[in-house]
């Protein structure tokens, strides 16, 4: 975490778990067909089918990994899917929680914009607990920050 980072948050693991094993067994599945559809007579189908599960695994894995959002001064830092948006306090109305844009619906921690605008992030969980423990901190930083970033005192 840098200096400007006061604080990152990211879905809990139990919720990526399943992911990363998936992420994982394709790697090790696209990997054996990589290295042993050389030595078959004709396996170029194989070898292809396991190059792209191999960049496949590596991708999620990178989606994974990176998925966060972070709490700097000057705003929020969202990154997901590989893209960073970064949002300044002045743009954030207010935090929620509703269902994520997944089909499994899982509550996710929602960032209402002042332009009527909403952005579900990352930070789902099973059960509505830890997006609402998360909405609740970052609504503290806003009403903490927003005076600093203005110039006042917080």
């Amino acid at each position: 975490m840098s200096a400007d980072e006061l604080d990152v948050y990211r879905a809990p693991f139990a919720c990526l778990a399943p992911a990363w094993v998936g992420a994982g067994v394709l790697f090790i599945v696209g990997l054996s067909m990589v290295t042993i559809g050389p030595s078959q007579r004709g396996a170029i189908g194989s070898v292809a089918v396991g190059a792209l599960g191999l960049l496949f695994s590596v991708w999620l894995g990178a989606v994974l990994a990176t998925n966060r959002l972070v709490v700097a001064r000057a705003g929020l830092v969202h990154c997901k899917n590989l893209r960073r948006r970064v949002i300044s306090w002045s743009e954030v109305e207010s935090f929620r929680v509703s269902g994520s844009g997944t089909p499994m619906r899982w509550p996710a921690v929602v960032i209402c914009r002042n332009d009527g605008s909403v952005l579900v992030t990352s930070v789902v969980s099973f059960t509505m607990t830890f997006p609402s423990r998360v909405a609740d901190e970052l609504a503290w930083w806003q009403r903490r920050l927003v005076p600093a970033t203005l110039g006042q005192t917080p």
